[in-house]
């Protein structure tokens, strides 16, 4: 009978337990770094907003649609800085995940991603500002904390290769850097 009873018991947690299986939605922020790589790049790191939609495959990993605000200031005379609006579709999966583990601490968490980027430059007199479209690829290391019953906080790190069709503010067209973000999920 005790065996009866506690067997009950474990079906009943195991059918409760929270499943990861609908939409997530997130809205973050962080530090954009780009053109790290150049050596006479004159952008200093600026503020990143980011926005997105979290679309379940399977339990333990996500399709990832993104887009956001990034901006970041020149140290040139012509120009503030620049900015621009990412659009980029990742995989991301959580490989430490474990459907019925209920309330998770840590976990984390890789993923890819590609996309495009519009981007464009203030210029600090009159001179005409110029935009260009680029492309982005990158990867995601990071981990996942949960924060109460169907919220989470994502802390990520993105190096990301961004190719700028024309150049910017002054700089090259590699605008490859790194992103740093804080995103609450829910």
């Amino acid at each position: 009978m005790k065996s009866a009873v506690i067997l009950l018991v474990l079906s009943v947690l195991a059918v409760h337990g929270e499943e990861r299986g609908s939409l997530e939605f997130s809205l973050g922020g962080g530090l954009w770094m780009p053109a790290l790589l150049e050596s006479d790049a004159q952008l200093d790191p600026g503020p990143a907003f980011l926005v997105s939609l979290r679309i379940p495959p399977s339990l333990g990993n996500v399709f990832v649609i993104q887009t956001g605000y990034l901006s970041a200031s020149s140290g040139r005379d012509a120009y503030d800085g620049i900015a621009g609006i990412p659009l980029t579709v990742g995989y991301r999966m959580y490989p430490m995940y474990r459907r019925f583990a209920g309330p998770r601490g840590i976990e984390p968490l890789l993923g890819i991603y590609g996309g495009g980027m519009l981007l464009w430059d203030s210029p600090a007199g009159n001179q005409d500002a110029s935009s260009t479209g680029a492309a982005v690829i990158g990867a995601e290391l990071g981990a996942r904390v949960g924060i109460g019953e169907s919220a989470s906080l994502d802390l990520v790190v993105s190096p990301e290769w961004v190719g700028a069709g024309s150049s910017v503010a002054g700089e090259g067209k590699d605008l490859t850097g790194l992103r740093l973000s804080l995103s609450v999920v829910f």
